[in-house]
């Protein structure tokens, strides 16, 4: 009796130490009922894999039926599965990065593998036509890098060991609508708030599917970027600590941000497209579960 007892205490220790090993990863089931968007928070640390499809007809293919970031798993037309999330070595170790051509041939979607990192970047389009719009054209996953719609271009993927730096903050989400704020919130992870902008002219609200909070991975500057749209058509532009750094108003679908920047705002899929009107780039933004 005595060796029993102790064998189990033994287990119990060894399934205690497994568990802390593994506690970083685990399951779930994640469905689209009725064909729509559905997204489910979990700590992916940037690694999801599709255990089982539960749903029929190959609807769960990466990058359309399914995807994630680093806060959950999206699925979307009809893909019902249980993924497997998050690493069991504590969070993995960056510093590899890469590039590669993804290529959406006669407009068919095609997934090309890397080890992304969660970090992609569009270095250059090989396609015509402004066919590489991310969200539509392009997106990505831990696992690799999915094209359609005729969208052909070379992509930068991967963290290298240098870290983050004001020029390539500039050159992301936040340098785009909030460049000055966004060299400070470098520093200070509490800059104060910009000048607010301009109430909505009365007649002017913005459409039910404009408002509420999006999110989006700025790759240059390794933040997670939050846009809030209230009903009034305030708009809101966060980093990753939760400061505000840039403000405006959206107005006839534009963003009239408090610094003097211009964007143009539109639906895109479950989220919105936000448009840098200087430089000509564009930012997905997926709607907040």
């Amino acid at each position: 009796m005595r060796r029993m007892l102790l064998t189990c205490a033994v287990a119990v220790a060894g399934l205690a130490a497994a568990w802390q090993v593994h506690a970083s990863s685990g399951f779930v089931e994640c469905s689209s009922i009725s064909y729509r968007y559905q997204y489910c928070p979990v700590d992916t640390q940037g690694r999801v894999i599709m255990v089982s499809e539960l749903s029929t007809g190959n609807l769960c293919r990466q990058g359309r039926g399914w995807g994630f970031d680093n806060n959950g798993i999206w699925v979307d037309r009809g893909c019902r599965a249980q993924f497997s999330y998050g690493r069991d070595d504590g969070g993995g170790h960056w510093g590899r990065s890469g590039q590669l051509t993804c290529e959406s041939i006669s407009y068919r979607y095609s997934y090309c593998n890397a080890d992304t990192q969660g970090r992609v970047s569009l270095n250059r389009e090989l396609s015509t036509g402004n066919l590489c719009r991310q969200g539509y054209g392009w997106g990505y996953d831990g696992g690799g890098i999915w094209v359609d719609r005729g969208c052909r271009g070379v992509f930068n993927y991967g963290r290298d060991s240098g870290g983050r730096n004001d020029a390539a903050i500039a050159a992301g989400i936040l340098g785009a609508f909030a460049l000055g704020a966004a060299m400070s919130s470098s520093q200070n992870p509490s800059p104060p708030p910009p000048t607010p902008a301009p109430a909505q002219p009365p007649g002017t609200l913005p459409p039910p599917w404009a408002i509420g909070s999006f999110q989006a991975y700025d790759p240059d500057s390794g933040d997670n970027v939050q846009l809030v749209v209230d009903g009034g058509g305030r708009v809101y532009l966060r980093n990753e600590n939760g400061a505000i750094v840039s403000q405006g108003t959206l107005r006839d679908g534009m963003i009239y941000w408090g610094n003097g920047k211009r964007s143009w705002f539109a639906r895109e899929g479950p989220g919105v497209m936000v448009g840098d009107i200087d430089t000509g780039k564009h930012f997905y933004f997926r709607r907040d579960a």
